[in-house]
């Protein structure tokens, strides 16, 4: 399984710069533009934008970490916590959690790439209902193959996402130069 480094740094900028744009989004829209940024980025570019792991849960991908993150109780230390209430101002309802920036306005940690794919993201899928967002991310390879395994929030495999290259086994090499654990 080929896996890249979580920079939470990056990660809270990324949702910052997200709801900069898109003021009061929900913890599942925020990670189902995450998941197809870092999806297309890591097949353009060979990188994602978060490093996050995606896991297939029942309404679709999840970037874990970044889920955390956006749970009342994060369970990260204080310096994450205090990083992440600086930046964003998060309001529960019920069982969603609505998601502001406090106007920094600054994401040094993203590239012109990263801001690019992360907009163009939430441009696409921002305003697909509920329904729509799920059929389209359930059809993922990588996460119709974590899904259909035993267990709970099986972690999808990102390869899958270059089955269909040329020559994929090459694409796969390459990732697997730029990731931090393949197992």
């Amino acid at each position: 399984m080929t896996r890249f480094e979580f920079d939470w740094q990056k990660a809270i900028q990324a949702i910052d710069y997200i709801a900069s744009l898109s003021p009061g989004l929900t913890q599942y829209y925020i990670g189902k533009v995450m998941f197809f940024a870092d999806r297309e980025h890591l097949i353009d570019f060979g990188r994602p934008i978060s490093g996050d792991k995606y896991v297939a849960m029942e309404h679709g991908p999840v970037p874990s970490a970044i889920r955390d993150l956006l749970k009342t109780d994060t369970g990260y230390p204080d310096e994450i916590v205090d990083q992440l209430n600086a930046r964003l101002k998060i309001e529960p309802d019920g069982n969603k959690q609505h998601v502001f920036s406090r106007g920094i306005n600054e994401f040094p940690r993203l590239s012109g790439s990263d801001k690019h794919y992360l907009k163009a993201s939430l441009d696409k899928y921002g305003a697909m209902s509920f329904t729509q967002l799920k059929a389209i991310s359930h059809k993922d390879p990588a996460y119709e193959e974590a899904w259909a395994k035993a267990g709970a929030a099986n972690e999808m495999d990102v390869e899958r996402w270059f089955d269909n290259f040329e020559d994929p086994e090459l694409a796969k090499e390459q990732l697997r130069e730029n990731a931090l654990y393949v197992a």
